[in-house]
Formats: C-alpha cells, sequence, structure tokens
C-alpha cells in the first residue's frame, strides 16, 4: 500500500496541490505522507467517495478466476526467470544487506545521541535565559556605580572652584573616586566580555532548537489555515472571523518561516 496521499499530484509548475482543497501542500510539512491517513481533507473525501460493497459474482465466474490465475502464474515465471538472467546472487544480497544494517545501526546510534543533544541543549536554553537576566541585572548595577562615581568627581570639581574644599582634600577625594570608578569599569568590560563570549558559543545550540520545535507547530498552523479556508468556503465561519483568524495564523506562520529560514 503507498504511504503517500492519494489525492496529492502535481500541477503545471511542478507545486505540490491537494486535490481536495485545491491548495499548495508542502509535503515535508503536511500530513501528504505516511500519515496521510490523519488528515481531515483525506478522511473527508474517502467518506464522501465510500461506494456500497460489491455485490459477489454469478457462480459462472470460475472461468475468469482460472483465467486470471494462469495470468499470475505467467507474470511470477517470468520475474523469476528474468532475475535469474541478471545474475542476481546471494553474495550481492548479502553484502546490501550487511550495508542496510550498518545503516541502521548508525541511524538508531544517532537518534540516541541526538536526543541527548536535544535534552542538553533544551537545559541549555533555560540555563542561558537565567543566566542572561542576571548578567543584565549585574550590568545595570555596576553601570549605576559608574554613573555615581562620575557625578562624585564632578561635584567635587565643582566644591573645589567654589572653594568649599581645599586643594588637598579634592586631590584625595578624587583620587579614592577614580579608584572606584576604575574599578567598575573594569569589572563592566570584563563582564561584557565573558557574556559576549558565552552567548557566541550557546546561541547556535539554542537556534537549532527553537528550530527543531517549529517545524512541526508550522505543519500544523499551516493545516489549520487550510481547515479555516475551508470552513469559510463552506460557511461555517463569519467573515469577520475568517480575517481575524487568518491574519492570526499568517502572522505566526510567518515568523516561523523566517526562524527556519523557508520562504512563504
Amino acid at each position: 500500500m503507498s504511504s503517500i496521499c492519494p489525492y496529492l499530484y502535481r500541477d503545471r509548475e511542478g507545486r505540490f496541490r491537494c486535490e481536495v482543497t485545491g491548495n499548495a501542500v508542502d509535503p515535508g510539512l503536511m500530513p501528504c505522507l505516511f500519515n496521510f491517513k490523519e488528515c481531515p481533507f483525506y478522511v473527508s473525501a474517502t467518506k464522501a467517495q465510500a461506494k456500497p460493497a460489491v455485490e459477489a459474482p454469478p457462480e459462472s465466474a470460475p472461468t475468469a478466476t482460472v483465467a486470471v490465475e494462469g495470468v499470475v502464474e505467467r507474470v511470477l515465471e517470468e520475474g523469476v526467470k528474468a532475475a535469474e538472467e541478471r545474475g542476481i546472487e546471494e553474495e550481492v544480497v548479502e553484502e546490501v544487506s550487511r550495508m542496510i544494517k550498518a545503516a541502521e545501526e548508525l541511524a538508531v546510534n544517532l537518534n540516541e545521541k541526538w536526543k541527548e543533544y536535544e535534552d542538553n541543549a533544551r537545559r541549555l536554553v533555560k540555563m542561558w535565559e537565567e543566566t542572561s537576566m542576571s548578567a543584565r541585572h549585574a550590568l545595570e548595577a555596576i553601570s549605576s556605580a559608574i554613573e555615581l562615581y562620575e557625578k562624585i568627581i564632578e561635584n567635587l570639581e565643582t566644591l573645589l572652584k567654589s572653594g568649599r574644599i581645599s586643594e588637598k582634600a579634592y586631590e584625595e577625594l578624587k583620587s579614592e573616586a577614580q579608584s572606584n570608578l576604575e574599578k567598575y569599569k573594569s569589572l563592566k568590560n570584563d563582564l561584557e566580555s565573558s557574556f559576549k563570549n558565552a552567548e557566541r558559543l550557546v546561541i547556535p545550540h539554542i537556534q537549532r532548537v527553537k528550530v527543531a520545535e517549529a517545524r512541526p507547530e508550522l505543519g500544523k498552523l499551516r493545516l489549520s489555515l487550510m481547515k479555516l479556508e475551508q470552513m469559510y468556503k463552506e460557511g461555517k465561519v463569519s467573515r469577520e472571523t475568517y480575517e481575524r483568524l487568518k491574519k492570526e495564523l499568517e502572522s505566526r506562520i510567518r515568523w516561523l518561516e523566517q526562524l527556519v529560514g523557508e520562504t512563504a
């Protein structure tokens, strides 16, 4: 039995289309392959085309059955003969089977490693969200301290010019404030540098996780949009509701398409 939806076809431009809805579809993201029996459009179309069971042929039909069996036997014999003429040997079959087995084992191994990677990457996403928040708060506190000491130095200069403090007191207080100012500036530069270096390594993993999560959602949203359009055509939703939901779905779809690097 074919694993491809019988209602999937290519138009003259080479685009895939659904025969039930007439819309262009992406078989890789829609349930047109393997899971097409779960698609509501396939189910509805199948029910509509269902016909009563054909009555059993009269008893006078055995001759036709025998003739068909004879044709099948000849086809099988010709197939075996053709295979023998092509020289298919057991060694070749064994080698192909070995290659298939090796590929299967590698795929299983990769699946296990990919699952482990995804689990660790999701933990990294959560960890980085907390780390980013803490880093922002720390940088804000350091920036406030820098502004404070810059203001102190500015005020000291004002006091000196007005004669309210002596030159000696001014130099001592300014030296202390300048030392603290340089310390906080150095802390800020070090923290920003380490944050950017870590972010450069973390972001690619976060993007992979987001893309992996976005693809299934993108397929569901596209299917929802097709259902909405079908319901509107059938008069099951008002134009106002249709326009509002369509706008929301298309906006979310465009965002996910940008995330996974697709174009509409």
